[in-house]
């Protein structure tokens, strides 16, 4: 569009000259050595403008002759570039897929078409060497992307998971907090360093970086909650270990704070009160838990804190129960629990009663197991045989403290699941068939970390 308009400027200024010198006659001389020209003003332009369009034609002529071997060389440069760029795809591609044998392949093509590109080659070439198990070459190619700025993050990146899966970790989170200062908004940074802080057991760092997971999003409010109070828990476990009561209960106050009704929470403060002889507190603690969550872990702490039993009052124990039943009467937890307790003393008829009422809530394999029980304390064997066959086609297991990730079943809840270690994946829930458990490392290794590197260099510039 400009260029039409510039053209059409030139036309339209030739032709107003020409216009001009048609209105304006005269003539032109020259006179050089014996010759003596002369010639009008008009035909004199004409001339002008030919010499001018010749001029200028035979030095495009000549310039494009001179330039032919700079032309040919640029050409071949071009070329080698675009093969050595189509190689570096070509490589990136392969390590995403994982074949290391296809990307040292084009990784040695890449360098030998552009060997002084630096940058994304680099990461190639330290990816390649990653592929093949050479861990030296690799941290060499990270640690020259670390000396230019705008690769510096990629170089980061890689040495950070070259340190992961050497199991690493000091190396690994130094890393991960370079990353994280250079892209603090991150999430899968946040997390990478949130889950290395855990593995080193530096809780005070692992809160805060909760703080900044918080505002950036990289946990669900759940989570956020659910990892705080399992920090909270594992410092006080600790210090409860090294003999540090009082500090201990603080923590655990903490996080029963956090969630009330958090059964595992509320079971070890209501221990720290009973230790430092507070019996109200700890009552407290476990009839708030169980009027918001009915659970079977909170019922030994309930039975320790009950009244000194008298021989001549048979219920009381049973009366002890019947508060929690109070709490939450449509609970099957609550049922169970004063059941129990009837059953220990021998009231077979208030047994009975509870029984049959938390059948009519849920019915479950540990209900009729205890239907069974109190049909052969008392003697009656046929009774008992069919509750135990119910216990085998119960409608639903009960559920039970279990790893979502491996499937294994603990008998307690712990913020580290064994053997693998993985930090709060213990939930409470249906067991489920067993899975091979994982590795120990708490980050595993991410298989996108060449991809998504170029994109972020991308979208940022």
């Amino acid at each position: 569009m400009l260029r039409t308009l510039w053209g059409m400027i030139q036309f339209a200024a030739v032709a107003a000259a020409a216009l001009w010198l048609y209105s304006n006659p005269g003539t032109v001389s020259l006179h050089w050595n014996e010759y003596d020209v002369e010639t009008t003003t008009a035909v004199a332009f004409v001339i002008l403008v030919v010499a001018v369009f010749i001029i200028t034609a035979f030095t495009r002529i000549v310039g494009f002759i001179v330039s032919l071997p700079s032309y040919f060389k640029n050409f071949n440069l071009r070329k080698r570039r675009d093969r050595g760029f189509r190689a570096l795809t070509l490589g990136l591609s392969a390590v995403a897929a994982g074949d290391a044998k296809l990307a040292t392949y084009h990784a040695y093509k890449m360098r030998r078409f552009i060997p002084d590109e630096k940058g994304l080659p680099d990461l190639l070439e330290g990816q390649a060497a990653r592929l093949r198990g050479d861990e030296t070459e690799a941290r060499a190619h990270f640690e020259k992307l670390l000396k230019d700025k705008d690769t510096a993050f990629l170089g980061v990146r890689g040495l950070l998971y070259s340190a992961i899966e050497a199991a690493d970790a000091d190396r690994a989170l130094e890393m991960a907090r370079q990353a994280l200062a250079m892209h603090p908004g991150q999430p899968w940074i946040i997390r990478t360093v949130f889950g290395l802080e855990v593995e080193k057991h530096e809780w005070m760092a692992a809160l805060a970086t909760l703080k900044k997971a918080e505002r950036a999003r990289a946990f669900s409010e759940t989570e956020l909650r659910s990892s705080r109070i399992a920090i909270l828990i594992q410092q006080a476990d600790e210090l409860l270990h090294a003999g540090y009561q009082q500090e201990a209960l603080k923590k655990f106050r903490d996080a029963n704070r956090i969630d009330p009704a958090f059964a595992p929470a509320a079971q070890r403060l209501a221990k720290a009160y009973i230790s430092a002889q507070k019996r109200r507190a700890a009552i407290a603690v476990i009839e708030r838990a169980w009027k918001d969550n009915p659970h079977v872990d909170l019922i030994p702490v309930w039975e320790s804190l009950a009244p000194p039993h008298k021989d001549s009052d048979m219920a009381a124990k049973l009366r002890w129960f019947e508060r929690l039943v109070a709490l939450k009467p449509g609970d099957v937890e609550s049922q169970i629990a004063a059941a129990q307790a009837a059953i220990a003393d021998g009231l077979w008829g208030e047994a009975w009663q509870y029984l049959a009422a938390a059948e009519k809530i849920r019915p479950s394999a540990r209900l009729y197991r205890l239907w069974a029980q109190m049909e052969e304390a008392t003697g009656h064997a046929e009774s008992a045989r069919r509750y135990w066959e119910k216990v085998a086609n119960a409608p639903a297991a009960d559920k039970v403290w279990i790893c979502k990730d491996t499937g294994i079943i603990y008998e307690s809840w712990s913020p580290f699941a064994a053997p693998h270690g993985a930090f709060n994946t213990i939930v409470w829930d249906n067991p489920r068939p067993l899975r091979e458990a994982a590795p120990a490392p708490v980050i595993a290794a991410r298989n996108d970390l060449v991809i998504e590197p170029v994109k972020e260099i991308a979208a940022r510039g």
